[in-house]
């Protein structure tokens, strides 16, 4: 069995802080794919390396992972904060500046792709029920279900839902309160 070296064990113990010091610093859960984003966009470690830090901090109790309305949410948990203030020292000023930012710049994308979802079920042969809503918190802001006669069309409004909520909410929300 080979010995791993102290640089191997400081970057396992580094990158596992990178990914605790995001979810402690964005305070909201998040889902699966927003911190598979985060990881790819800031290059501080491989995916592959990150997919295993992200099993093990789940297994050591230090990342709550939970499914919910389709998706798996991601959120630090109190035993996770102990150890990020116990080894907070380890990550460099230089990266916890660029961490802040990233969560600053992206914040508002995060929230509302964590509070919108959308998701459609088959009815019958040529009829789906295309489900959108918006949630801040425990509240339901608004729950829209459209009936619609093919699978493509429900992907389509989906999809779109994700891109478009707010501007839809806000027109709706307008037009209905005049």
């Amino acid at each position: 069995m080979s010995q791993i070296n102290q640089d191997e064990v400081h970057n396992l113990a580094l990158h596992k802080m990178i990914i605790l010091y995001f979810l402690e610093n964005i305070k909201i859960p998040i889902s699966n794919q927003q911190l598979d984003e985060f990881i790819l966009e800031t290059n501080y470690m491989s995916f592959f390396e990150y997919q295993q830090y992200l099993t093990e901090l789940s297994n050591q109790g230090l990342v709550f992972r939970h499914y919910e309305e389709g998706r798996y949410y991601l959120s630090i948990t109190e035993h996770g904060e102990q150890i990020l203030s116990l080894l907070n020292n380890i990550i460099p000023d230089l990266t916890k500046k660029e961490l802040d930012e990233y969560v600053k710049k992206n914040f508002r994308r995060i929230k509302m792709n964590t509070e919108v979802f959308s998701d459609y079920k088959k009815v019958s042969q040529n009829e789906y029920i295309v489900q959108c809503s918006i949630r801040e918190g425990n509240s339901l802001l608004f729950d829209l279900k459209v009936n619609v006669p093919e699978a493509e069309l429900a992907k389509r409004i989906c999809k779109n839902w994700q891109t478009n909520a707010e501007e839809v909410y806000k027109t709706l929300f307008n037009k209905l309160a005049k």
